[in-house]
């Protein structure tokens, strides 16, 4: 079994208490994974990709082509030792999970299998700009984090993930008491929080564990590293999927350069077996194991989405705040490595590709294609403040556009840089700031799983550009407000258009290229269709069905600078422009009189 990483493959203890105390297994997020594998007599390689860790050179970009050179000449290595079968396999979790991904892209002879855990595939509608809405806060933290690792600064870098678990404790409204210390923490400023955290963080780990029989990163090493490339800075240079100058010493290059689905034809050619895995509150990574899945057709690969957030360390089942996991990701990975790399026989699973866990129903299900067969879009058109089965009369609603809304800091993206639930405990009340519509009560149960649509006409006062954000809610007969999915949608990339070489995907075709970018006109109505995330929930009777709509995320979205943007939104409805959720589902929802 391969890693590789630009994290923390391995930490030096600080001193003889630290390494009593063992302190540096505590950040090792794959130490019970790699432990399930050793003890199932495998062989396990953990790698610091080129420019991190306590490897040479510099980080030119994430996935860049020497990193990819580099893994090429990691199997060959791997497999002319003597402990090698000849046969390697490939996982990790987040940036680790593309590097298995990108594994492909060069394949080696000797890979048979890779496991890409709750990561990207398509890097700018993944995780850089969903919707084409850029999300400022991930790069800037993560810009910040790498920062931090590449100077060995490791105590620094561990502050951020803990400050965001303490922002979540915070805003947790019944923190228990081992919750509540962090909680207080999590009131400071973070330069306050870092001042308090940081020393005893560094009283614990030292920097990078060197690799044995060489020395500990030197002076020159760490220099190098000034060139690793700042993705926050280069984020803020494009807007659209063929922007060049996403690196400053390579202006040629744009984000797609180093995006995994570029390299579909090299993945599929591998014939490697793939398995996509993801959770439904893992930022927008179920859909990334969506498109990767539909997009490679991998020889006996998977696709598995359960009610995770990102790491699968967290559970988050409905009406209900996230909880350690008790679902056993080590032998699900270990029996599908065993199936296709060590090739043991013996059953590997129930053999249905795809698995995916229904919220509300609280249980996990198989089928052999998504989206699940039987499922069709179903419309609930938009009325004045309500969901309905038909369109009604025209109507429109005009609202002054609000910047200051956020889903605050238990989210699913906040997750992707911290163990943080993503369980949204407080929409009752951030949705008295939006614009809401309830269908009546439900007279039966309702599954939606798959891709929810939500199409909106709009017009706003200003030309140029503006946001839209769309929430799928389930409300209970109690007034309680469940997060079931969300999207976002920048409205210059509204137009619905295809390109060759984008992943296979249910939802939209949309590019994001510069070509296809269509500026709003002050006063004209136009269409937008925003796809939610992918979900699978059950709505129970007496629930509602909710959509809210939004301006703005202030805590993890850019928007538009003091003054600009527009001022005020036009909704339409009814005939003539039916603004409308299509939800898919088995059956049409049937509703209480």
């Amino acid at each position: 079994m391969l890693r590789q990483t630009r994290y923390m493959r391995a930490l030096a203890p600080a001193g003889p208490l630290s390494r009593a105390l063992r302190a540096p297994a505590a950040f090792d997020v794959h130490g019970d994974l790699r432990a399930r594998f050793l003890r199932a007599g495998y062989a396990w390689v953990d790698v610091d990709v080129r420019g991190t860790g306590a490897s040479e050179g510099s980080w030119r970009s994430p996935w860049f082509e020497d990193q990819r050179r580099d893994a090429f000449d990691v199997v060959e290595w791997i497999t002319q030792q003597e402990w090698s079968t000849g046969r390697v396999g490939s996982l990790g979790i987040s940036y680790d999970g593309t590097c298995a991904d990108m594994l492909l892209a060069e394949p080696h002879p000797a890979v048979r299998a890779v496991a890409p855990l709750f990561s990207l595939y398509d890097v700018l509608a993944d995780v850089a700009f969903p919707g084409g809405v850029h999300l400022s806060w991930f790069t800037e933290a993560w810009a910040r984090y790498n920062r931090a690792l590449d100077e060995n600064r490791h105590h620094d870098a561990m502050v951020i993930p803990l400050w965001l678990m303490a922002l979540a404790a915070a805003a947790k409204p019944d923190p228990s008491p081992g919750e509540r210390a962090l909680a207080l923490l999590g009131r400071l400023p973070f330069a306050q929080f870092r001042r308090v955290v940081a020393p005893t963080l560094r009283r614990l780990v030292s920097g990078v564990a060197p690799v044995p029989g060489f020395a500990a990163p030197t002076v020159e090493m760490l220099a190098a590293r000034a060139h690793n490339l700042d993705v926050h800075r280069g984020a803020l240079t494009i807007g659209h999927r063929d922007d060049a100058g996403v690196d400053f010493d390579r202006p040629e290059l744009t984000i797609d350069s180093f995006s995994p689905h570029l390299y579909a034809d090299a993945q599929r050619g591998s014939g490697a077996a793939v398995y996509s895995y993801s959770g439904w509150r893992d930022g927008a990574y179920p859909h990334a194991a969506i498109k990767r899945h539909l997009t490679l057709r991998s020889a006996r690969g998977r696709l598995t989405i359960g009610p995770w957030a990102h790491t699968g360390k967290l559970t988050i089942h409905a009406f209900e705040r996230g909880a350690a996991t008790r679902f056993d990701h080590g032998g699900e990975l270990v029996s599908f490595f065993d199936e296709t790399v060590a090739e043991r026989p013996g059953p590997h699973g129930d053999g249905a590709p795809v698995h995916y866990f229904t919220t509300g129903e609280e249980r996990w299900k198989a089928c052999d294609a998504w989206p699940p067969p039987g499922v069709t879009p179903t419309p609930l058109y938009l009325g004045p403040g309500a969901l309905t089965g038909r369109p009604g009369a025209p109507r429109t609603v005009t609202r002054a556009v609000r910047r200051d809304t956020g889903t605050g800091p238990r989210s699913r993206w906040r997750s992707l840089l911290s163990l943080v639930p993503g369980d949204y405990p407080d929409r009752r009340t951030r949705d008295r700031e939006l614009l809401v519509f309830d269908s009546p009560r439900l007279s039966d149960a309702l599954e939606v799983t798959g891709h929810a649509v939500v199409t909106l006409f709009v017009a706003w006062d200003r030309g140029d550009d503006a946001h839209l954000f769309a929430y799928l809610e389930d409300v209970s007969p109690e007034g309680d407000v469940y997060l079931v999915t969300e999207g976002c949608l920048r409205a210059r990339h509204r137009r619905i258009a295809s390109a060759p070489g984008l992943p296979a995907s249910p939802a939209p075709p949309r590019t994001f290229l510069r070509e296809h970018a269509a500026p709003l006109v002050a006063g004209e109505r136009v269409e937008l269709v925003i796809d939610l995330l992918p979900c699978s929930h059950r709505f129970d009777v007496g629930h509602r069905v909710r959509l809210a709509l939004a301006d703005a995320d202030v805590d993890h979205f850019g928007g538009f600078a003091s003054g600009a943007g527009p001022r005020e939104m036009a909704l339409s409805m009814g005939e003539g422009a039916t603004s409308r959720i299509d939800l898919p589902t088995r059956a049409p929802p049937r509703f209480s009189p």
